[in-house]
This record gives C-alpha cells, sequence and structure tokens, in this order.
C-alpha cells in the first residue's frame, strides 16, 4: 500500500542587519522559490535589533512555504542555506537568519510572542 505525503505548512522568519540586507533578504527569497512549490512573501520591513550588544538596523521579511520536509529536514536545509550564503554562526554582524516561526500553525519560535513584527509580517502570508 503507497503511503501518502505528509504536506506541512511552514511560515520562516527572515532577517538581516548587513550593509547588503536588501540583497541578502532577497537572495534568501529566491533560494526558497527554488526549492519550494509554494511560497507567499511578506513585506520586507526595518526594525531595530532585539537583545544584541550592538544597536543596528535588521530588514526582516517572512516566507510561508509547503513542503514535505518534517521540521528537522527544514531546519538542517535553512541552517545549510545560512551557510552557503555565508553566515557566521554567533555573530552579532547576521549576513542571513532563516528561522522556523510556525510549523502547521504551531509556534515553534520565541521571536512569534517576543516580536510583535513578526505576527504582523505573518498576517500579511495568511
Amino acid at each position: 500500500m503507497l503511503q501518502k505525503k505528509i504536506i506541512h505548512e511552514y511560515v520562516i522568519g527572515i532577517g538581516s542587519n548587513q550593509d547588503s540586507a536588501m540583497k541578502n533578504v532577497e537572495t534568501a527569497f529566491e533560494f526558497l522559490k527554488q526549492k519550494f512549490d509554494v511560497v507567499v512573501f511578506s513585506d520586507i520591513i526595518p526594525t531595530r535589533a532585539v537583545g544584541m550588544q550592538v544597536d543596528c538596523v535588521f530588514l526582516n521579511a517572512v516566507a510561508k512555504i509547503k513542503t514535505s520536509m518534517t521540521p528537522v529536514q527544514l531546519k538542517l536545509f535553512l541552517k545549510e542555506m545560512e551557510k552557503q550564503m555565508g553566515r557566521i554562526p554567533h555573530s552579532e554582524d547576521v549576513l542571513i537568519d532563516l528561522d522556523i516561526i510556525l510549523a502547521d500553525g504551531r509556534v515553534v519560535h520565541e521571536d512569534y510572542e517576543n516580536r510583535e513584527f513578526i505576527r504582523k509580517l505573518i498576517e500579511k502570508v495568511e
């Protein structure tokens, strides 16, 4: 008997605080469009850094995707994507940050609760 492939819906937070932040976020959009069939992007908005030693501006967005990847598989893919784009882990200089915020409608990242702008961006893709 054939097993039906389970399709999950995720919302991914995207951010960058580099001088080339707009290019970085747009490059992340392109990576996601190439990998996933269904992708909806929010606007890209500027926000002040939260919880960092440096005072800087981030550009942030969210993407809603559908995939058969499990949350663990998707997280590994996103971390590899960050690495390919040149991110240095644990650096305050964030070339690109990609985090799963919602998985099948469930909150899986603290940014959802701690950052109002994330909730507002998610409203734009729902």
